[in-house]
């Protein structure tokens, strides 16, 4: 029957279904051939092998090996705790009906989903409106629920009402232009001891940023692998700005080809969603041909 040890002088295991049994006599149906339903001794995991690696996370697969091998417990890495705050009275809850002047607010959804995709732990998240007392008590509900990073969208230009500037910029927050499009604006800060990093708000400007700053850290500290590019060729001709990296949406094509879809303003959010992997065109390219070699990341 099926799980024991065969004895040293055996050669093949006869299935007791294959067997008939009268009083002591056993009597085979058919003759088994040599090592017939044997498993050998580490038929499935040689002697110093390991059993698994690291940089990724644990499924139930690897808890079984885990077990089988009478493995009671491994060092694993914590997730990180994120809160999400996405600013703007302009903004509503997808499924709500908008107001003149409104629109739905992507940027919450997509970090939230951004952050676990990421394997780190969401904790808290918020939709505030352009005032500073409503956006410091998001602040403090988040640092209360366990957030060890916060990450916001919008408020961060040059105009009036960039309610995150107004209230971090004089605790010492950093606020600056980065070279590239779409996700130029970008700032820093320390919020009562949780490092904060503030996205601009136009939607896709926040999924690249988060991809591209957030993301690499959250997997290293999860101890995951880092995303690695892919080269590729254009299959159609592409221009940039003079003096900024852009970051394409694109779409992959048979023989290692990529295809630009949409242009590179960073609200559309369509196009975004038809890509399925990132152009990244070089700060000084202003015009690339087809055939031109790109490198390019997987979304």
């Amino acid at each position: 029957m099926t799980g024991a040890p065969i004895p040293d002088d055996a050669d093949a295991v006869v299935p007791v279904e294959h067997a008939t049994v009268q009083g002591t006599t056993v009597t085979f149906t058919r003759k088994p051939d040599v090592g017939e339903f044997v498993r050998e001794a580490g038929s499935d995991l040689a002697v110093g092998e390991p059993l698994l690696s690291d940089g990724f996370r644990l499924a139930p697969r690897h808890l079984a090996a885990l077990a089988a091998a009478g493995v009671a417990s491994v060092p694993v890495r914590s997730q990180v705790r994120v809160a999400v705050i996405s600013t703007g009275s302009e903004l509503a809850a997808p499924g709500e009906l908008l107001a003149p002047g409104q629109i739905y607010d992507a940027n919450g959804p997509a970090l939230a989903a951004a952050v676990r995709t990421a394997d780190a732990l969401l904790v808290d998240e918020h939709r505030v409106v352009d005032d500073t007392a409503a956006f410091a008590r998001a602040l403090d509900a988040s640092c209360a629920a366990g957030a060890e990073i916060l990450l916001t969208s919008g408020g961060i230009s040059a105009g009036n009402y960039e309610v995150v500037r107004e209230l971090l910029e004089p605790l010492g927050a950093h606020v600056d232009t980065l070279a590239m499009q779409p996700g130029g604006p970008q700032a820093t800060a320390i919020y009562k001891g949780v490092p904060m990093v503030c996205f601009p708000g136009n939607p896709v400007s926040a999924q690249l940023s988060f991809m591209l700053f957030i993301e690499p850290v959250l997997r290293e500290a999860a101890g995951l692998h880092a995303r690695q590019p892919e080269p590729r060729t254009l299959a159609e001709p592409l221009t940039s700005v003079a003096g900024k990296r852009q970051f394409r949406r694109g779409v992959g094509l048979p023989g290692g080809r990529v295809a630009p879809v949409g242009g590179p303003s960073s609200h559309l959010v369509a196009a975004m969603a038809a890509s399925d992997m990132l152009i990244d065109v070089p700060i000084d390219a202003v015009t690339l041909d087809i055939g031109t070699r790109v490198e390019t990341w997987n979304l």
